[in-house]
């Protein structure tokens, strides 16, 4: 008799440990990158990127209660003519290889602040336990890949209330390698930076940020440009990344 019941529980433990395997790859499955609805979402296998530097998030410096998960995430940007738009949102350091990109907006993107995408948290990012703060923005222009020369809209995101002003931008990047890096920011006529940073040594494989206060200096409405500059310590090589950007400070 003891035997026998030995032998139940082995074979109902292996029953609980098959099923509780099953439930755990279904899960994996609903989390993996795939089509929902109007974009394209999930953990996708680590992103390989062939460049020394890459631009990982262009946003309106604004925080919207960033460690309180709400329902849905929103994004709104301004354009100051119609184009074409791509999308992508991911984690800034990585944990879970989240990723939302192809995204199809209900209506054209349009001249003005106007452009409006969200989502709801609940199909991947509440299940991860992934914080608007530990995710970032990239609205690109015309071109959907990464280049040296980025051209972008900076992306108020946020979870229930976007700012009535713009006071300034966060980008973030990440390095392929050490290196010693400085910023500068632009006008589109050229001439002398308005602002220019030394950002030191940054390590490679990790996010690292440059922010602009746009209401420390004079900043026009038009276009700028962040230039992002330096050398890799391994080997003296140089790096370089240049990010074009419309300013609007009001936001009407």
């Amino acid at each position: 008799m003891m035997i026998c019941r030995c032998r139940d529980f082995a074979r109902w433990g292996v029953m609980a440990l098959l099923a509780g395997m099953a439930l755990c790859a279904s899960a994996q499955e609903e989390l993996r990158y795939q089509r929902r609805a109007d974009r394209y979402e999930g953990i996708k296998p680590k992103p390989v990127s062939g460049f020394d530097i890459e631009l990982l998030s262009a946003l309106v410096d604004y925080r919207d209660k960033p460690e309180r998960l709400g329902e849905r995430f929103h994004i709104r940007f301004f354009l100051p003519r119609p184009e074409e738009v791509h999308i992508v949102v991911r984690e800034l350091d990585y944990r879970h290889y989240y990723w939302l990109d192809r995204v199809k907006p209900s209506t054209g993107w349009k001249a003005g602040f106007d452009n409006v995408f969200d989502w709801p948290t609940g199909d991947v990012l509440k299940p991860l336990g992934v914080q608007i703060s530990e995710l970032g923005v990239v609205a690109r222009l015309k071109r959907e890949r990464p280049s040296a020369v980025e051209n972008v809209a900076p992306v108020m995101f946020y979870q229930s209330q976007f700012p009535m002003r713009v006071p300034g931008y966060v980008f973030h990047f990440r390095l392929r390698e050490d290196a010693k890096i400085r910023g500068a920011i632009y006008r589109e006529a050229g001439g002398d930076p308005i602002v220019s940073l030394d950002l030191g040594r940054q390590r490679g494989g990790r996010p690292f940020w440059v922010k602009w206060d746009a209401t420390s200096v004079p900043a026009p409405e038009g276009v700028y440009r962040l230039v992002v500059s330096g050398y890799l310590l391994s080997s003296n090589d140089p790096v370089s990344q240049v990010v074009e950007f419309y300013h609007r400070p009001q936001i009407q």
